[in-house]
């Protein structure tokens, strides 16, 4: 753990220093916002283009003044920050910049007192020779040209607007800031985590630099050292057991050899009846002992690592050979197979030992469950860019319970299986192997027959890694 060691001389920080940091940033950032947008305000406010919130007010005051004097309203309305209207006194609307519906709003909210307010205006009535001036204005900084206060008709909320954006965004940035360098802290103990669950022990603890986490991957990592002593002793024991039940299966076999000879040399001599039933009887232990022990060497096989020796091979060649060793198979209970083949590939990617045994140990499942004189169907084709060998038996096919279940170690579904030397084995072994092509294995009841149907499916060519 030299990484460790060196890693460990840095400086780490707390998780709570980080946020506070970011924290401080999203303080002085808002203050500093806040205190820019108001020296704009003021800056805008000295120059001209920006007027104060009384300026319209001080206009209407002008206005009025003009109006009791007798002489007529002219205003700019370019320059004018307040609308107005003029009626006759019976309340008829002459001119004005309000519409009609404005105007007979802001006519009915003076008729009681001259000057009134409703959000967000306020009026002025001023009569004036049998005339009524009323104007409507607000008490809000605006925009000194007209462009800017037809869009953006209040100064205050557009500044106030411009903040809340500038803050919304801000927050945005310094959370997303926030999460990837948390993120990228926290990768070490995510890397951490996959590596002990996918059980690759063999790697060193990359430090994050933040005190928390750095304590977590400390935890994982001595975690991760009592584990692999752990696997370890487990894996020596489960390599030292099965290579003790190897071994004894193969030394128990030279011995079981001698007693098979030798029964079959004693049923060649002259034996009583009771001595033939006893000679028989021990020649029938001595084959389910040699069937036993065939066994179990093939589960202390399974149980083992099998390196896959792959290779290119000439798919017709190879499908000669395996359609040789199917009908050796077969033979025994007068079966007929029917081998159906279909757009193959030239060559085939795959271990050619492991594959044929993956084949027929299926096609050996099948002609257990097979009557004597039915049918078998071997049908090789191309799928995609795999290969698939599919084997279709006459016999009572899959439980329910099988169907999910048959490719698991030891499973027999009927005990009556043992009797036959089946000890649920074959298909676990063949599962094994088709994964280790990278393919797949599938475990159905034919639609046509109703037996079996089991197919092996993997890549035609070298899968990239």
């Amino acid at each position: 753990m030299e990484i460790i060691k060196v890693q460990q001389k840095r400086k780490s920080t707390k998780l709570r220093t980080i946020f506070l940091g970011y924290l401080a940033i999203f303080c002085i950032g808002t203050i500093a916002l806040a205190l820019f947008l108001v020296l704009i305000f003021y800056v805008l406010m000295s120059n001209g283009a920006l007027l104060p919130a009384n300026y319209a007010e001080k206009q209407v005051l002008e206005a009025k003044t003009i109006l009791e004097a007798g002489k007529p309203l002219q205003p700019d309305f370019k320059q004018t920050l307040y609308n107005y209207a003029l009626f006759t006194s019976d309340g008829s609307l002459m001119e004005g910049d309000l519409t009609e519906k404005q105007a007979k709003a802001a006519w009915n909210l003076t008729q009681h007192s001259d000057t009134t307010y409703q959000f967000p205006y306020n009026y002025v009535r001023v009569p004036h020779h049998n005339k009524i001036t009323v104007m409507r204005y607000s008490i809000a900084a605006q925009f000194e040209p007209p462009i800017l206060r037809q869009y953006m008709p209040n100064a205050e909320l557009s500044f106030f607007a411009v903040f809340c954006i500038t803050f919304l965004v801000g927050v945005a940035l310094l959370a997303s800031s926030f999460g990837r360098k948390l993120g990228r802290k926290m990768s070490g103990l995510q890397q951490a985590a996959q590596q002990i669950q996918a059980q690759d022990l063999d790697f060193s603890i990359k430090l994050s630099g933040v005190t928390e986490i750095d304590q977590l991957l400390h935890s994982m990592d001595r975690m991760k050292e009592t584990l692999k002593a752990s696997l370890q002793k487990q894996w020596d024991l489960e390599k030292s057991r099965r290579e003790q039940i190897s071994a004894l299966a193969h030394d128990v076999k030279t011995p079981l050899t001698i007693v098979r000879g030798n029964v079959d040399l004693l049923s060649e001599t002259e034996q009583s009846e009771e001595q033939k039933e006893y000679t028989a009887y021990i020649a029938e232990s001595t084959r389910q002992m040699d069937q036993y022990i065939k066994t179990l060497i093939e589960i202390t096989k399974a149980e083992t690592a099998v390196n896959l020796q792959a290779e290119t091979i000439d798919t017709e060649y190879y499908l000669t050979k395996v359609k040789d060793q199917v009908l050796a198979l077969t033979a025994a209970k007068k079966i007929s197979v029917v081998f159906d083949v279909y757009n193959l590939p030239d060559t085939l990617y795959a271990d050619p030992v492991l594959l044929e045994r993956a084949i027929m140990n299926v096609t050996s499942n099948a002609v257990d469950q097979a009557s004597e004189h039915s049918e078998i169907r071997l049908i090789v084709e191309t799928v995609k860019h795999s290969i698939r060998f599919t084997v279709i038996d006459e016999g009572p096919g899959f439980s329910s319970e099988a169907l999910k279940q048959a490719a698991e170690q030891f499973y027999m579904g009927d005990s009556s299986r043992r009797l036959n030397g089946h000890y649920g084995m074959g298909l676990y072994i063949t599962k094994s192997i088709v994964n280790l092509h990278g393919g797949t294995l599938h475990i159905a009841n034919s639609t046509q027959t109703g037996g079996g149907q089991v197919s092996i499916e993997i890549p035609i060519s070298r899968i990239s890694t």
